[in-house]
């Protein structure tokens, strides 16, 4: 075996998609793994090289068809994904339409709607309370569902432990929630203590309170309050988010450094996520955020780190 192989054995990426129906599993993950590459390849293109060589090392945790019981058409993300991959940066139309008025405005309403729950059914509009239901299903663990979604990714990570594999864990939305929630089970579960080398989340709600209050440990305290198995946290929030409202972490997670629960947590925030996809601009798209700058830029130096660790 090859220095090469050997180095590509010994690391796992794993992700979590967000809500809504996704393609077919393995369409889906080699569609995810496709733009992974794109986008580390414009930083460190002998590491996308390397990602290309060893595919197995990327992981999806394929929660969407169990929870919705249908798939989305892979068709409906291609243009998008092409236009992403071939155009690195914004034009002017689309940081006009990031920036615009009306979308900050929209913002403000879910921020609103955030703080004071009983306003969403007079200000969000019906795909807001749609997405509101939608989550309730995951946090009421109606019939099992939340117990199943996470016990699919602690099998996954149980067996990365196992094979003694450096672990990347990436949340894109609901999916930050589940591997947190996933990574605090793990944690006050298990006698023999393990840890993953990175979380990272992407558009993630987790500072939102109608999320802080339904999350495993939240009605506890001090060190019992999070998980105790992560090294190093670092948060990705692109501009014009509606997912991510507050879009920093560290003010409702800093806490973790503090009790040393973590090495260190970092915001990235005032970057573009520019996907337009079949339904025009979505800034909260996982293909956009695997293209991003700040997000390729530290996946490529973690992979620079655990090759000298």
């Amino acid at each position: 075996m090859t220095p090469d192989q050997r180095s590509g054995a010994r690391r796992r990426i794993v992700f979590v998609p967000g809500m809504k129906p996704k393609p077919p599993a393995e369409i889906h993950r080699r569609t995810l793994l496709r733009v992974l590459i794109a986008g580390i390849g414009r930083v460190d293109r002998e590491l996308a090289d390397e990602l290309e060589r060893h595919q197995e090392m990327f992981e999806l945790i394929p929660w969407t068809y169990q929870f919705y019981g249908r798939y989305r058409d892979i068709g409906l993300d291609l243009p998008g994904i092409d236009r992403a991959i071939q155009c690195a940066e914004p034009d002017a139309g689309d940081i006009d339409e990031i920036e615009s008025l009306n979308r900050r405005v929209r913002r403000w309403v879910h921020i609103v709607g955030d703080a004071f729950p009983f306003l969403v059914r007079w200000l969000g509009k019906p795909d807001i309370r749609l997405t509101m239901r939608e989550a309730r299903r995951y946090f009421h663990d109606q019939h099992g569902v939340a117990t199943a979604i996470r016990g699919q990714l602690e099998r996954v990570l149980n067996a990365a432990w196992e094979r003694e594999e450096k672990i990347i864990l990436i949340g894109h939305s609901l999916g930050s929630v589940i591997a947190y929630d996933t990574l605090w089970q793990l944690t006050h579960r298990r006698a023999e203590q393990r840890s993953i080398d990175m979380f990272i989340t992407l558009g993630s709600p987790l500072a939102t309170r109608f999320v802080r209050r339904q999350l495993q440990g939240a009605n506890l305290s001090g060190l019992e309050r999070y998980p105790d198995n992560v090294k190093r946290w670092e948060n990705f929030s692109a501009r014009g988010e509606m997912t991510a409202i507050h879009p920093a972490l560290e003010p409702s997670f800093g806490n973790m450094v503090d009790l040393g629960l973590l090495e260190s947590l970092q915001d990235h925030t005032g970057f573009y996520n520019h996907f337009r996809g079949d339904t025009g601009l979505n800034v909260h798209k996982s293909y956009g955020y695997l293209l991003s700058e700040p997000f390729t830029t530290t996946l490529v130096n973690w992979f620079r780190d655990s090759d000298q660790g």
